[in-house]
This record gives C-alpha cells, structure tokens and sequence, in this order.
C-alpha cells in the first residue's frame, strides 16, 4: 500500500521511489521491450497524443524516479496504454498482459439483506497465474491537488486502476471484451480504457458523469466496466466499442453482472463471435447465484459475507461439479476461472475488501479497508471485521 499526493508528477515520482524496488522485480527483458515498443513502435507517442496531460506528466515523474532501472518516459507511457498494448500486441509482452477472464456483479435494494449497494470482482489470467501480479498487488491511496482523492487497485509501474474507488462513493472495474469487427473500433480518435476508469475516479462524483466521460471519449478496444454508485444506490455495465457503448443498469430484482460477452439490446453480437464457452458458463452460474429462485440462489441475503462466498464460487453451472482448489483454472466458475485478486465495495461507506497472494486466490483472507480511514479523515467509517476468512 502506498500513499500519493499532490501534483501528477509528484504522484508519478513518489510512485516510482516508494515502489522502486518492486518496479525492478520486472525484469532487464520486460522493462527493455517495454521502451521498445514505447518508442520504437511509437506506442508511447500515441498515448502521449490520446491521453490527458496529467497522464503525461505522471508518466514523467515515474520514470525520472526510475531512470537507473532503464524505465524511460515511453515504457511508462506503454504501460498506461496498457489496454490497447494488450489487444494489438497480446502476445508481445504475455508476462504483463492478460488472456481473457474476469467476472463482476452489483446487487442492491431487494437483493441485498440491507437495501445497500454492493459490487464485487474478481481479476482473471486463464491458463497460469501472472507473478508479477500475484507478488505485488498493490493499493494506491492517491490524493491529486486537482481531483477527487480515490483508491487504485493494480501493480507498481502502472498509473491507472483494474479496480478503483472514490471519494463520492464511485466503484469501479473492468473485464476483458473483443470486437467481432475492426470497425466497432476508433483507430483514428480513440484512448484507452483504464486510463478513462482514471478520469472517472479522478473526476466523477455519480453515474451520469461517468456515462458522460464515456460519452465524450471514444475508444480503441472493447471491453466492459462496472461502476457502482454507493449514494444513489445505482450500478450500471458499460459495454464499449469504438464510437458507441451500451449500459446495463440494475434490473427490477436489483442485480447487474457480466463477465466476459456483451448481452444489451444494443450491442449483443457485436462483440467477438462466437462468445467464449467459460463466459456463458460463468454468466449462466451467476444467474443460479444471484436471481431469485435460482439454484443455490443468495438473492436477498448478499452482504459482504455473502459476497465473498459467491466470488469463491467453483461450481459448474451445468454439472454442479465442483472443482478443486487445487485446479487453478477450471474454465466454469467464478472463483475457479484463474483468480489473481478479488475485491468486493460497500461504495456509500467506502469500505473494500481484497484477496490476494498466492493461489487459491479466492480462499485467502478478504482484507478490508476504509477509504476515509486511510485517508486519515475524523469520524471516518472503520472497517467492521479485519478480514473476512
């Protein structure tokens, strides 16, 4: 855990000093193509042109703080266009970038034990676990002199969020999508995902704004974020292409989840065809899970507890056959689909809970934080129980 503040490239400097040593736990070889391809194939200039200046300027300071390691300006820079490096070049980098995965739901009103809104995740790599990741999830307290002060959940030498939450109450995650066209695409316009889950973290105090930072911000790549809006009690799924996104907000039973498939009116199909088997099967387990009169059903009763025992979840929908936890990718279930971390939000009290470690992910302690406490804030809601076990 690590605490940032003030401008963007004292955040970057003091990320790139604190974490120092974890930045360098990558590698000669990675961090060298990481400035190969950031300016060598220009990847580095073309986030440059596609970000804001703070990114920038965040990006400057990491890699001042880090210059002996031979982090240059465009391997931080690489790095926040992480997204897109992932989907134009997946196999150019496999240590740091991911295969597809992930799994996300919110639930509120009827379907929770106490009206509130809850979200909760979990951070997929099919086949084996990333070290990188696994060694070093890190949570970054960041307080911009130009923002509102929020949580990034990710890695040392990345300046945007897998997970995030804010200051107005606003969660945030992300799982993995694929266009069925380069068309669906803005090569010409668009930016990256994450760094856009930034700004909203950074800049969004509800769910109408950060429709409309999506709305003004068109895209290089598919994918699908979650953002929960603990006050307002409101969740929606953004399922994003190029120039156009749909968004799933809580049904009439209170619930939204996804993982890794489009299924709004709106864009259903449009995203890689045919769907992924793992993605229909674990969207299919979270209906047993979550929609009431389904089997094993939780509906009405989630709390944080409950949260956690539906991440941990490693049934298969079809054969009800559980999988062991010695099998770290089971291609089925949410908690078996290859976990490197898993968080749960109670966004209106600015509580999370992580698991992380080593694997089984899901079967380490769900650790839990107050956003206000570490932001040293008088009054501020404490975590209830240390860990959920």
């Amino acid at each position: 855990m690590v605490w940032l503040q003030g401008t963007p490239y004292e955040m970057g400097f003091q990320h790139g000093t604190l974490l120092h040593n974890e930045i360098a736990s990558m590698g000669e070889k990675i961090i060298n193509s990481l400035d190969i391809a950031g300016r060598g194939l220009g990847l580095g200039r073309l986030a440059e042109r596609r970000s804001s200046p703070e990114i920038a300027e965040e990006c400057r300071g990491l890699s001042a703080a880090t210059a002996d390691l031979g982090m240059t300006y465009d391997s931080c820079m690489a790095l926040a266009f992480g997204d897109v490096l992932q989907e134009l070049f997946l196999y150019t980098v496999p240590v740091l970038m991911f295969n597809d995965g992930c799994a996300q739901f919110a639930a509120a009103g009827a379907a929770t034990a106490d009206g509130r809104l809850y979200h909760g995740g979990t951070l997929d790599n099919d086949r084996k676990p990333i070290q990188y990741w696994i060694e070093n999830s890190t949570v970054f307290v960041r307080q911009p002199n130009d923002g509102i002060p929020h949580v990034f959940i990710g890695v040392p030498g990345m300046i945007w969020p897998n997970a995030g939450l804010n200051d107005a109450g606003l969660s945030i995650a992300l799982d993995t999508a694929h266009p069925n066209s380069l068309d669906d695409l803005n090569l010409e316009e668009g930016g990256s995902n994450v760094l856009l889950m930034g700004e909203i973290m950074r800049r969004a105090r509800s769910l109408d704004e950060a429709t409309a930072i999506f709305e003004a911000n068109p895209r290089m790549r598919a994918n699908l974020i979650l953002v929960g809006d603990g006050k307002a009690k409101r969740a929606g799924v953004y399922e994003l292409l190029g120039d156009t996104f749909a968004l799933r907000e809580l049904d009439e039973n209170g619930l939204v989840f996804m993982t890794n498939h489009f299924t709004s009116a709106e864009l259903k199909g449009r995203d890689e065809q045919p769907s992924e088997a793992s993605s229909l099967t674990r969207f299919d387990r979270f209906q047993q899970l979550l929609e009431p009169g389904g089997a094993d059903s939780q509906y009405g009763q989630i709390d944080p507890t409950t949260m956690v025992r539906i991440l941990r979840d490693r049934t298969n929908p079809y054969t009800q056959e559980v999988s062991p936890l010695t099998l770290y990718d089971d291609d089925a279930s949410p908690g078996g689909n290859g976990s490197m971390r898993q968080v749960t939000f109670d966004p209106e009290r600015k509580l999370f809970w992580i698991a992380a470690g080593h694997p089984p992910v899901p079967e380490n302690p769900f650790v839990c934080f107050s956003l206000d406490e570490l932001l040293e804030r008088p009054n501020a809601m404490p975590c209830t129980a240390p860990a959920i076990n």
